[in-house]
């Protein structure tokens, strides 16, 4: 099971990670339109009053009288804001386009009472100026102006709010694709699932129909031997075909349909001479099959599907007699290694079927290395759904070239009593 958790691990992984960045971006876009939108409106406004420290730095004394130059007084006058320059004694000693309701004097408690805020409801900004204060004045109504002031204990805490609301929306959004990815993928499976079906029985029965009827027109007595061997290879090739067919069902259902169902303790050296026993049977035609089995192996289970299993050692050794019609010798061989010594922790039963034929293409070779994903291979159905087999049972299969030519296949699966939570559903051996 751990190539299908991996691979659901990963989705999640990618989902997560496309949430992230889509949050980030969104964020960002909002900013950029925020500033865009305040930059406009700076454009639109004609801009805002100068600074009372630009007012401040700008204004000339000459001979007690105080002055600005005519840039400055241009962009006062530009934005319908007046100033003021008030002495130490409260008094005004210099003022430019200040409105009548403005006051002359003032005491501390005055000046305290404008310097953050308004005086006489005009929005004011103020600056010290060698002991003397610099006021300057916009329109009632251009500016809101507001103190605001709070404890770092409790700012602290607004900020991990801040971070806690944005961790909850980050895992709503998750959990909100989630669900419609998981409806819309569950829809793509269903419609797979029901497409492979249907193409299955359809093709089954027509092909079941010339298997029997060539079967039958195979044991008339008026064929020559030519004829008959013509006849001989439909039955093969449409039995070949069937196989296929039942192969492309089984990796469907390995990959789609993970339903749990009742696992039991397999003697896996009783199903491989029982495979072999099979195709010996059958007829090897011009290929040796040989197997060898470990003493130690012999009483060891594994916990799954005895169909599977079956399925899985048929399908390696029919790949190396179907491969090979020149022949070769398969070996099929079952051993146990590792474990704690005296316990049956950690001990792995190891399956290898090897052959010294043609071997496997370097394609072939490659695309039975990559991960397992969704889509089907274009040839070698049979030896992906051995390492499906594998990988649902806990171990994991190999594929290799021998030293000497052919090909090798090394399965791994855990040894002893293992109880599995899932275990696909079992399909027909062949």
């Amino acid at each position: 099971m751990r190539g299908p958790l991996r691979a659901r691990l990963r989705g999640v992984a990618g989902l997560a990670a496309s949430c992230v960045l889509g949050a980030v971006a969104i964020l960002a876009v909002n900013m950029a339109v925020v500033g865009a939108a305040m930059y406009a409106e700076g454009l639109a406004g004609g801009g805002t009053a100068p600074e009372a420290s630009k007012v401040s730095e700008s204004i000339v004394e000459r001979d007690g009288a105080y002055a600005v130059p005519p840039d400055m007084e241009q962009a006062l006058r530009d934005n319908d804001s007046w100033a003021l320059l008030i002495d130490e004694g409260g008094n005004v000693v210099w003022g430019l386009g200040v409105p009548d309701d403005v006051p002359t004097r003032y005491t501390p408690a005055d000046v305290a009472s404008f310097a953050r805020w308004y005086l006489n409801d005009y929005p004011v900004s103020c600056w010290r100026r060698d002991g003397k204060l610099v006021v300057v004045g916009s329109p009632r109504g251009s500016a809101w102006k507001y103190s605001f002031s709070q404890g770092f204990d409790e700012f602290s805490g607004g900020v991990l709010l801040l971070v806690a609301l944005f961790c909850v929306n980050l895992v709503s959004l998750v959990v909100f694709v989630s669900a419609l990815s998981r409806r819309s993928w569950k829809r793509r499976d269903d419609a797979r699932n029901e497409w492979v079906a249907a193409v299955s029985h359809d093709v089954r029965t027509p092909l079941s129909a010339v298997i029997a009827d060539a079967s039958l027109l195979m044991e008339g007595p008026d064929l020559d031997p030519g004829d008959r061997e013509r006849v001989a290879r439909i039955v093969a090739k449409s039995r070949e075909a069937a196989g296929l067919l039942a192969d492309l069902n089984a990796v469907n259902r390995l990959r789609y349909a993970m339903e749990p169902i009742d696992a039991g303790d397999v003697r896996l050296a009783a199903v491989l001479r029982s495979v072999a026993a099979g195709f010996l049977d059958e007829g090897t035609g011009a290929c040796e099959l040989e197997l060898d089995v470990a003493p130690a192996a012999e009483g060891v289970c594994v916990r799954g599907s005895e169909s599977l299993l079956r399925r899985m050692a048929v399908n390696l050794v029919g790949n190396s007699f179907r491969h090979n019609p020149q022949g070769c010798r398969v070996t099929v061989s079952l051993d146990v290694r590792g474990g704690l010594p005296g316990t049956p922790l950690g001990r792995r039963l190891v399956l290898v079927v090897s052959d010294d034929g043609r071997g496997l293409g370097a394609d072939m070779l490659a695309a039975l290395g990559r991960r397992s994903g969704s889509d089907l291979p274009e040839h070698g159905l049979g030896l992906v759904i051995v390492r499906r087999i594998a990988a649902a049972h806990g171990g994991e299969a190999r594929f290799s070239k021998n030293a000497g030519g052919g090909c090798r296949c090394a399965v791994t699966l855990p040894a002893g009593r293992r109880r599995m939570k899932r275990i696909p559903k079992a399909s027909p051996s062949r």
